[in-house]
């Protein structure tokens, strides 16, 4: 017989497979965390201009130098990076399996908070950790409480781990909470991993990245796939201290994005103006979407205001609010795929226009 690790054969994975999962007809996606509002149109005019593909044989220039110049030129204003201690890969969530790499063997306990980004949990488990939340209490709309998750941090979780913003309320964790994690984390020889997927929906000053060169004990991931709108092209990068910027090349794998990959979100860096807009967009329509489903008595977890993403409840803990919304044609997340959230619950993604969504309801 063939010798999987036992631990793998328990793991309940599922990809979303949208072309056999929907109904056929006009359904409004809100369940993917893609950017509903567009690219950049300096993006787009580079895409058609580029014709650097006379040498496809030759492999990518693994130090990404120009993009990391441009990430470091990003947050000038905000932290002193240096581009050895930035990490590119085809997506932050790429990076994070890489990370976990350096910390988790089999029965390491990684801790973390409930409801929280799923895929990260089901990374940890891979490598055979156990992943442990402080769940969120609806009775409070899901706010993160730092205090809670302070209590239980201990020298027995080598990371704790943070999605800011939150996925799937879209709420935003302070940054002087955050900061009290870390500090804490330092004295108990713990690592924060601050996962900012959906970071460049909130300006730059609420980023963990502010905090980078005053701990040694502290990783944020970022990624062109949300805000930027990037998807098909996935890519991301990590921020870490010097010292696990080393251990990190040991687990690295070499040439794991495209030079036009590199090329291209590195000209999405250069249109700041796109980004800006972007959050008044969300800003906007998400709260048209709040103000009408609140009337409507369904219950909203705390959440960002120019964050895409929330989530809705329904008062009846026995209705499948995923389905319920898929017969009015719309596509949600459901809730209980998520730590800590009951089938009456759906992840929303806000689209372009709130009114698509309200006249369907």
């Amino acid at each position: 017989m063939i010798q999987i690790v036992s631990h793998i054969k328990q793991i309940q994975r599922k990809w979303p497979d949208l072309e056999t999962e929907l109904p056929k007809g006009d359904i409004l996606d809100c369940a993917l965390g893609k950017n509903s509002f567009g690219i950049s149109v300096k993006v787009v005019e580079f895409a058609k201009r580029y014709n650097d593909w006379f040498d496809l044989w030759e492999h990518p220039d693994n130090s990404y130098k120009d993009l990391k110049q441009e990430i470091c030129r990003l947050w000038g204003n905000y932290a002193n990076l240096e581009p050895a201690t930035i990490k590119i890969a085809n997506g932050s969530a790429v990076i994070l399996s890489r990370l976990n790499k350096l910390f988790i063997k089999p029965g390491v306990k990684i801790l973390g908070y409930a409801p929280q980004f799923d895929e990260y949990r089901l990374e940890v488990q891979v490598l055979g950790g156990i992943y442990e939340a402080v769940p969120l209490d609806p009775l409070e709309d899901f706010k993160f409480n730092p205090e809670r998750l302070l209590s239980r941090m201990k020298p027995d979780y080598p990371i704790v781990y943070i999605d800011n913003p939150n996925n799937p309320t879209g709420q935003l964790i302070e940054l002087d909470d955050i900061e009290a994690i870390v500090k804490e984390a330092a004295k108990k020889d713990m690592v924060v991993i601050v996962d900012e997927a959906y970071g460049d929906y909130v300006e730059e000053k609420h980023s963990a990245v502010n905090l980078i060169n005053q701990y040694s004990n502290l990783i944020v991931t970022r990624t062109f796939t949300k805000g930027y709108g990037i998807g098909r092209i996935r890519v991301g990068y990590a921020i870490l201290p010097a010292e696990l910027s080393d251990y990190y090349n040991k687990i690295e794998l070499p040439f794991s994005v495209s030079t036009f990959g590199a090329s291209l979100v590195r000209e999405a860096l250069l249109d700041q103006d796109f980004i800006i807009r972007l959050r008044q967009q969300v800003k906007t329509e998400k709260s048209k979407l709040i103000g009408e489903l609140t009337k409507k008595g369904y219950h909203i977890g705390k959440t960002h205001e120019s964050c895409s993403l929330f989530i809705i409840g329904h008062k009846d803990e026995d209705v499948d609010l995923k389905k319920e919304l898929l017969t009015k044609g719309i596509s949600a997340l459901p809730g209980n795929e998520y730590g800590n959230l009951g089938k009456n619950y759906a992840r929303i993604n806000t689209p372009r226009r709130a009114e698509d969504f309200l006249a369907r309801l």
